[in-house]
């Protein structure tokens, strides 16, 4: 069984007294363990079909089968429960809380998971070793640099080792160096976590780690590639 199934899946907005569609009869499977990108220019969609695929959105036609759950059908509290527990989050604009340190910023989706003291310190500690970010445990986001501030945006994404991670745009403000830093410990965490990593992107830098890229044009699927 696919870890996510998108099908005949459509997208549409109100917009005055007509409708936009921003997505267009999507279908497409995902397994387990894949490193892999929605590619295209702003308005093609992949944002949209993005925030279907992680439960923030839900279609106007079709259905999104994510983690053995049908998105449409989920009320507002199983969403929650189901990205909660299941999915990680990256964006281009960090989303750091400003006023907690870098430890309490990769600690907060355990408080919500109401795990121990003890399991959140280990977790948020091998988290923030994978990204290489011991050093900075007490500084807050004011003290970071950009690249700084998305390592440990990813590391509050992983840091309960969720089976699906989706990252929007997460190179968007980073320069080339700090880019490829971030895109290889991603690498890494996929090889050795076995996490799925889907990305909406049209940076030219994640291009070239993904390997399957599937390419929007004007909200539908124009070719999906897989990279041997």
């Amino acid at each position: 069984m696919p870890l996510i199934k998108v099908e005949s899946l459509v997208k549409r907005y109100p917009m005055g007294k007509s409708q936009f569609t921003a997505l267009r009869d999507i279908n497409l499977q995902f397994e387990k363990g894949e490193f892999c990108g929605i590619i295209g220019p702003s308005g093609s969609g992949k944002t949209t079909l993005l925030n279907i695929i992680g439960s923030l959105d839900i279609p106007s036609e079709g259905s999104a089968t994510v983690l053995g759950k049908k998105i449409e059908v989920l009320s507002h509290k199983e969403a929650a429960r189901l990205r909660c527990r299941h999915m990680g989050f990256i964006f281009q604009t960090y989303n750091l809380l400003p006023v907690y340190t870098v430890f309490e910023n990769v600690e907060f989706p355990l408080l919500i998971m109401k795990m121990s003291e003890k399991e959140r310190k280990k977790k948020v500690l091998d988290a923030l070793e994978w990204l290489g970010m011991t050093d900075k445990i007490d500084y807050r986001p004011a003290q970071l640099s950009g690249g700084e501030s998305q390592r440990v945006a990813v590391a509050r994404a992983i840091v309960k080792q969720p089976e699906l991670v989706l990252a929007d745009e997460p190179t968007a403000n980073l320069d080339a160096e700090n880019s490829y830093n971030i895109l290889e410990r991603m690498v890494k965490l996929n090889k050795e976590l076995k996490t799925t990593f889907i990305f909406a992107t049209h940076d030219e830098k994640v291009i070239r780690y993904l390997k399957r890229k599937i390419y929007l044009v004007d909200g539908r699927v124009a070719k999906d590639e897989v990279i041997h």
